[in-house]
């Protein structure tokens, strides 16, 4: 038994150790072999390659598409092969060293060498394999399809990944991916893109394998249908066999209809086009198509789905400029001004932005403001290839116009003003013969109306809000085409024709525009026989004096629009139809009843104070505008009851007091009652003050559009223009108004009603909404109800009949009554189309709808309640029959905008009634579930589209959201919120977690994707975003402000090491962990961008870890104010994560921390001795050194333009044991210090700063104040803006005092700005200064004490700090002797401002007062001892003449001792001279004694003009009399001993600071 198990062992042994050592020997016996055989078989397999690359060489050449196993054999052969012949290298080597020490054999290394070899041998064989089965690669390659062809190929240079399309392409992308859609239908105008992103949308869709194949094929104005099947087929790889359409048809249906998924692209379609006709079936592909013309695609094409493209962006097309041209820009940076300037004249149109950018590719920059000129100045007969380009696609969509009458519009269109309103456009087109054969106004507006749709159809014409307007290059190509081919002419001033036409352009002129900032000089009279339309529009064309005889050779004008002219008379035009005088100048104008013809009278806007009698003449009149005639006040009686084919009337904004209907009332105005003779009239717009003239039934059922508003005007904001609708009713109502038929029949078709019943309120009258039937409201679409006290539920709603079926704004405003919106089970359809509802100031009210209602509004986009005290619930959930409402979640899904404002008692957006008592002031205990809920709880709304959410006192909501306890739960429902603003709530937690179930410690996930403004202020009871363990992230976020936050210790920390916290003291209360506000990864806050921390009391720490740093590495801005207990911003632990965020640092701004030691803690290495230096390079990398020799390195903030560190008393460093030089401030331009501390103040500076080699001297040296900045040759590069604000106690005695005498501007070479205040140095400027260049453009010195003068007197010297100052403000230098010497020039100054300077005597001497030739503004105020402003040098000085060029503003206020401007015999003048100002300057009898001129001035003033006062204005004959008369008048009342009275005393101690 024993022998046997000795065997057995032993054969165990064998084989784990003899084969095993067998093997290994055999690869080292068998190594030449293995080694020479890869040799040989690499050879071989080199050879075969070599075959198969030259026929995919050949097959590439030909554009074919190679076999992907052809591809992938040839991978593996260059994988092997390098592989081999880096082992057959290694062989040789072996066997070089070998040979040099015979006694050297390494066993080892031949044995894996010859292991390896043997395996490459058998990889080798496996190709060979591989080769022959696949028959040696006879065939390598197939014929390309070109639908593959042109998915490769789509990438167009051309397209740039903008918001624009990004917006456009996300929504075609998702209607191909809707299975109810198979049209898709894209608009857009001419060179838009529509092109472009149709290649992009077949790159995208075969990239996302969205289809199989794609397709697409270019349509043009002429279709040939067999080019487009030979289009499609070829891009299929079908062949057609059959000869005609119809054959071909089919073929290509077929194909079309198997069982591929295939999108067909339709590019450029213009008219309707016969899929059918094609081959491409009704169903089984969808199709995309293109046009310039929405109503091909809607109407003809029937597509389900349409998108418009719309024109770039300014900053889109700015960068697509940049991307086509970039190479001028790199080389001539002044490119840029002029690239934005052409992108503003091209408006976004891309063809105009990509053709422009490529034909200035690398030109100069003349080329480039060449372009510009001609953009801005098409002229006919001048245009390039260039403009061509851009142009032509216009003008053919321009030929395809259907009809001469949309020709004409388009071309009228272009002659007017940028903005066209629809009001203005009806009276010319009408008047201009547009509508032919049409006699009514009502049915001009339907032709109207149909080709401005044709218009906005064809992209010819955009529309905004009410008005329409041309794309600036559309307007262009207009603009030519009229003159060339239409002899119709445009005048303007921002880049077009300037100059008056001559005379052979005036004889055959049809229309003339001229709009702009001037008219050049006109001739008296103008000879044009053929001008049709005649149109002026600038801005100073009041002054414009016309002849009477300028009109008398327009025999033919029909249309006449003069605007901001002043007009005495106009010469009988026998062919007018249209006269327009809006905003004109007009005096007596009877005149006006010789114009017969007249169809069209607009006096708009326009200084008339009575309608004569001569008007009512004018019996062909339809349209008659009197809007904002101010000053009218007289219209005769029964003038307008005479113009009986009158259709449309306005009246709104004027002042007529109207006479009250009645026997024996006739006066010298109308009456109202006129209007009821009106039979035609159509359109009203009327304003009626006082309801008492309105007479009974005045308003009859031919009314289609109207504005009428009874009582005193009401102004309300309101969120749907009123200009929105035609037919607006407003009702300012007395107490004794009753509705009469009239009126009853008006709101039965209102659109828009806006009821206001104080006074109605006040006298305790009901309302009359009591008066309406419900039948009223159907047609309602803006409702606003406001100042009534009486209302308690709207009336008389609870009936069958759906409640405001139409209406889209609802407002109610201070309705101080309102119990209940609706009272009563609605129908559910009620308010169905309601898209804004504000309440507002509605104290009784406690809850806006029911719950059935408002799950009927789902087309609400926006949701306003504010100030309503008694509101519990937004929505409250019903109860029928004891059975709570169990219905599913509330979806809002067109919610875009959310405002819930100063509601104390709101407890639930959607609440039961048991949540809350009757009056709303103590909650109820049984509904306690409902309270603890969140605000907007996830299982009971949602609100999918919603944009923007604003909280602001609620002190009641502790929770916004909810999140459920799944471990890896991702927030969702919020993904378009844009905006969250939350202030003065007491909420508690931002996002509540559901208790029960889930692990305690793990990792949630909130995600919000698009949120890019976040706003946290004044919540007290803040203490986390989300308890427990979570990560929030957001990718869009770019500006984040928290305020007021109390009960936030940590700003963020890492989710990480906080989880491990929370599993370490899990047997302890979750009360002893300090929860930040929030948990963070790497990936949180990518794009912040402003970062604003203010007013947090506890704050400790803003980021505790390096991974929490790491998460916002793009702050470009960071404030931070106001935090008291804060020690550091950075934390001394973060090391290298700090150099990310100083590499994206524009702006540092920290103030009102008053236990701040450093910015940055302490920088020691890991074995805290070592300094820990941050390096942040410019290349972008990171780095983290502790240099050997113990000397630190310097700190780079590449990018910061701004530091400013104010009331900062404990700061000691920027970066606590590390000094910064001149490297490490490359890009600063503003520096402000303000109060940062004794320390700081004694050791701002240093010149010089040296670190010790030891570790023990780096340790005293910590111990020793450091200098907040090392200052050397060239520190602050870029620096141009200081402030220095010192203690007033402590600070260097002079600036001298600085390690070199004039470091503070030589070292600071391109400053401009330097504002020091509370100093107490006796000198500012050394003599030093005299040999160096300063720059400095603004000086502000204030609250100086000590300083005697800015520069000696006694200094000869030449003084360079004055030489480009333009600015000097000097205040409260009390000591100060005098502000320069008389060898100092003020040449550049442009504003001198003095005050509070007692020891100066006179501002400047005669000499310095001399060079002052560019001075626009000089101010002297509270300066006791000042006795005049320019001194004599010599007394013996004659006929001296000084010239205050530029002087407009002169400011003397305060002044007890001045007596005089100047007290010697010097001439001054004033030749710009308009504004003087004098107060309080008792001793001053006169200006100056000599000669004095001051041609501008007129008038001597006490103070300035503001908008709420009118300053008192003195003048008598000249400055001097004024003056003189002025002191006459104080004297009086004996002011002057009270002024000095008041101003020693006030001012007694500014001289002992």
């Amino acid at each position: 038994m024993a022998e046997s198990i000795a065997i057995s062992i032993a054969a165990k042994i064998a084989e784990y150790t003899v084969k095993p050592i067998g093997r290994w020997l055999c690869y080292s016996c068998h190594y030449n072999s293995n080694i020479e055989n890869l040799k040989k078989q690499k050879e071989k397999l080199q050879d075969a390659r070599e075959s198969v690359q030259h026929s995919v060489l050949a097959a590439s050449r030909n554009g074919e598409k190679i076999y992907s196993d052809v591809s992938k054999w040839l991978t593996n052969v260059d994988r092997i092969t390098e592989l081999a012949t880096e082992k057959l290298r290694e062989s040789e080597e072996e066997a070089g060293t070998r040979s040099s020490n015979a006694a050297c054999l390494n066993l080892k290394q031949r044995h894996q060498l010859s292991r390896e070899a043997k395996k490459m041998v058998g990889d080798i064989a496996e190709l060979f394999a591989e080769l022959h089965n696949n028959g040696n690669f006879e065939k390598v390659s197939h014929p390309t399809l070109p639908s593959e062809a042109m998915v490769m190929t789509t990438t167009d240079m051309d397209y740039m990944a903008m918001d624009s399309r990004m917006t456009a392409v996300k929504g075609i992308m998702e209607a191909l991916g809707n299975t109810d859609i198979d049209k898709i239908g894209v608009w857009g105008m001419p060179g838009v893109g529509k092109s472009t992103l149709m290649k992009e949308i077949a790159r995208q869709a075969r990239e996302e394998k969205l289809f199989d194949e794609v397709v697409m094929a270019v349509v043009t104005d002429n279709p040939d249908v067999r080019r487009i099947q030979g289009k499609i087929a070829c891009t299929l790889g079908l062949n057609f066999d059959q000869e005609f359409e119809e054959g071909r048809a089919n073929q290509l249906k077929q194909r079309l209809s198997k069982d591929k998924k295939i999108l067909v692209i339709l590019d450029d379609i213009w008219k309707e086009l016969d899929l059918q006709e094609i081959g491409i079936p009704s169903e089984g592909c969808k199709v995309v198509m293109t046009s310039r013309d929405r109503d091909v695609l809607i109407c003809k094409m029937g597509a389900r789905k349409e998108i418009e493209l719309k024109i770039l962006q300014e900053a889109e097309a700015c960068n697509l400029i940049e991307k086509m041209a970039g190479d001028s820009f790199k080389d001539q940076p002044e490119v840029r001004a002029i690239a934005t300037e052409i992108a503003k004249k091209c408006t976004g149109l891309p063809i105009a932005l990509v053709t422009v950018s490529k034909a200035l590719k690398n030109k100069r920059l003349s080329e480039w403001k060449d372009t510009l000129r001609r953009l801005k100045s098409p002229a006919p007969e001048h245009i390039t290839e260039m403009l061509k380009t851009i142009y032509t696609p216009i003008e053919v969509s321009y030929d395809s116009l259907e009809s001469q009458e949309l020709k004409s519009l388009f071309l009228l269109c272009a002659q007017l003003p940028y903005f066209l309103d629809y009001r203005d456009l009806l009276k010319y087109s009408y008047g201009y013969g547009l509508c032919h054969g049409i006699n009514t106004l009502e049915d001009a507006r339907d032709t109207l109306d149909t080709l401005l749709r044709k218009l906005k159809d064809s992209c010819l014409l955009l529309e905004s809000s009410e008005e329409f307007y041309m794309h600036d290059l559309v307007r262009d190509v207009a603009i030519i085409i009229a003159s060339k081919n239409h002899n119709m002419f445009v005048m303007r001033d921002d880049g077009g024709q300037k100059a008056w036409p001559d005379v052979d352009a005036l004889n055959r002129c049809e229309a003339l525009s001229i709009h702009g900032e001037e008219i050049h000089e006109h001739p008296n009279k103008m000879e044009c026989p053929k001008l049709r339309f005649f149109h002026v529009n600038c801005k100073d064309s009041r002054n414009l004096k016309i002849s009477d005889i300028f009109f008398q050779g327009m025999d033919k004008l029909e249309v006449l629009s003069l605007r901001r002219m002043r007009l005495s008379s106009l010469f009988p035009l026998t062919n007018l139809q249209t006269l327009c005088l809006d905003g004109c100048g007009l005096g007596d104008i009877h005149w006006i009843g010789e114009l017969k013809t007249l169809v069209i009278l607009s006096l708009a806007y326009s200084a008339i104070s009575n309608l004569p009698r001569e008007i009512e003449s004018l019996t062909r009149l339809r349209l008659l505008d009197l809007t904002r005639c101010y000053k009218l006040r007289v219209i005769a009686p029964n003038v307008l009851s005479s113009l009986v084919n009158l259709e449309e009337l306005y009246m709104q904004g004027i002042k007529v007091q109207w006479e009250v209907e009645g026997p024996g009332n006739e006066g010298k105005n109308a009456s109202l009652a006129e209007l009821k003779k009106l039979s035609q009239l159509t359109t009203l717009e009327i304003d009626i003050p006082n309801a008492n003239n309105l007479p009974a039934n005045l308003f009859h059922e031919k009314l289609k559009r109207y504005k009428i508003c009874i009582g005193d005007e009401i102004y309300n904001l309101v969120f749907t223009r009123e200009a929105a609708f035609s037919r607006v009713l407003k009702l300012n109502l007395n107490m004794s108004f009753q509705l009469d038929f009239g009126i009853k029949m008006l709101l039965k078709g209102t659109e828009y009603l806006s009821l206001d019943e104080a006074n109605r309120t006040k006298s305790r009258t009901k309302s009359v909404l009591y008066e309406v039937d419900r039948e009223d409201f159907q047609q309602l679409k803006h409702l606003h109800i406001q100042n009534n006290g009486n209302i308690k539920h709207s009336p008389e709603l609870g009936t069958s009949d759906v409640a405001f079926p139409t209406l889209e704004a609802f407002v109610l405003k201070n309705m101080f009554n309102l119990e209940e919106i609706c009272q009563g089970k609605l129908p559910l359809s009620s308010f169905k189309n309601l898209k804004v509802l504000k309440v507002e100031n509605c104290d009784k009210l406690r809850f806006i709808f029911s719950s059935s209602i408002a799950r009927g509004l789902s087309l609400l986009e926006e949701l306003n309640i504010t100030r309503c005290n008694n509101i519990g619930a937004i929505f409250v959930k019903e109860e029928e029959d004891g059975i709570e409402d169990q219905g599913d979640m509330m979806l809002f899904g067109r919610l875009q905008t959310l405002l819930l404002n100063d509601l104390p008692k709101l407890v639930g957006f959607l609440s039961t009634k048991d949540s809350f008592m009757a009056d709303c002031r103590e909650t109820n205990s049984e509904g306690n579930h409902d309270l603890q809920l969140p605000l907007l709880h996830h299982d009971q709304v949602s609100f999918p589209s919603l944009q923007t959410l604003r909280m602001k006192g609620l002190p009641k909501i502790k929770h916004v959201w909810s999140c459920g306890q799944e471990p890896k739960t991702v927030f969702t429902g919020l993904e378009q919120l844009k905006i969250l603003e939350i202030s003065n709530c007491g909420v508690e937690e931002i996002v509540a977690v559901e208790r029960g179930g889930g692990e305690v410690v793990a990792i949630r996930t909130l995600v919000f994707p698009r949120v890019s403004t976040l706003t946290f202020r004044n919540l007290p009871r803040l203490k986390w975003f989300c308890k427990g363990v979570h990560v929030s992230k957001w990718p869009m976020l770019k500006e984040m402000e928290i305020e007021g936050c109390e009960k936030v210790k940590i700003f963020a920390s890492e989710v990480v090491s906080f989880q491990q916290t929370v599993k370490d003291q899990r047997q302890y209360e979750m009360s002893n962990i300090k929860q930040p506000l929030f948990l963070v990864d790497e990936l949180s806050f990518p794009s912040l961008k402003m970062l604003h921390i203010r007013e947090m009391d506890k704050l400790e720490i803003i980021w505790q870890d390096q991974v929490t740093a790491t998460s916002f590495p793009n702050i470009q801005e960071l404030t931070i104010f106001g935090c008291d207990k804060l020690l550091h911003v950075f934390q001394s632990n973060l090391h290298t994560t700090t150099t990310t965020l100083m590499q994206s640092l524009t702006r540092l701004d920290i103030s009102f921390c008053s236990s701040l030691e450093t910015i940055f803690g302490n920088m020691e290495g890991q074995n805290g001795k070592e300094p820990q230096v941050l390096i942040a390079p410019s290349s972008g990398m990171e780095e983290s050194v502790a240099r050997e020799d113990g000397i630190a390195r310097h700190i780079e903030f590449p990018v910061l333009t701004q530091l400013l560190l104010y009331e900062l008393p404990k700061l000691k460093w920027i970066f606590e044991g590390v000094h910064t030089n001149w490297e490490s401030w490359p890009s600063l331009k503003e520096l402000c210090l303000r109060k940062c501390g004794e320390q700081v103040n004694k050791m701002i500076w240093a010149s010089k700063f040296a670190s010790s080699s030891s570790s023990e001297e780096n340790q005293l040296l910590t111990c020793i104040q450091q200098p907040m900045f090392v200052v050397e040759e060239g520190t602050f590069p870029n620096l141009e803006d200081l402030s220095l604000f010192f203690s007033g106690t402590i600070c260097p005695s002079r600036f001298s005092d600085f390690p070199d005498p004039s470091f503070l501007l030589t070292r600071l070479p391109n400053l401009l700005k330097l504002n020091v205040y509370d100093s107490v140095c006796e000198e500012i400027f050394p003599y030093e200064l005299v040999d160096r260049e300063i720059r400095l453009r603004r000086l502000t010195l204030c609250r100086l004490c000590m300083v005697t003068h800015l520069w000696k007197e006694d200094n000869t010297k030449p003084c360079p700090l004055f030489h480009n100052l333009e600015y000097l403000d000097v205040s409260r230098c009390s000591k100060l002797k005098n502000i320069v010497p008389s060898s100092v020039s003020l040449h550049n100054l442009t504003g001198l401002k003095i005050s509070d300077c007692h020891g100066l005597i006179n501002l400047l001497t005669s000499s310095t007062a001399k060079t002052l030739v560019q001075l626009k503004r000089m101010t002297v105020i509270d300066c006791k001892r000042i006795t005049e402003i320019v001194a004599m040098e010599d007394v013996g000085e004659a006929n001296v003449a000084i010239t205050f060029n530029k002087l407009r503003c002169l400011e003397l206020r305060r002044l007890p001792n001045l007596t005089h401007f100047c007290s010697g015999p010097y001439s001054f003048g004033f030749p710009s001279l308009d504004e003087v100002i004098v107060r309080c300057c008792p001793e001053m009898k006169t200006f100056s004694h000599g000669v004095l001129s001051t041609p501008k001035l007129k008038g001597v003033s006490d103070d300035y003009m503001s908008f709420f006062s009118k300053p008192n204005l003195y003048w008598e004959d000249d400055l001097n009399t004024t003056t003189r008369c002025l002191w006459e008048k104080s004297n009086q009342y004996d002011t002057g001993l009270l002024f000095r009275e008041r101003v020693e005393n006030s001012e007694e101690d500014e001289d002992h600071p």
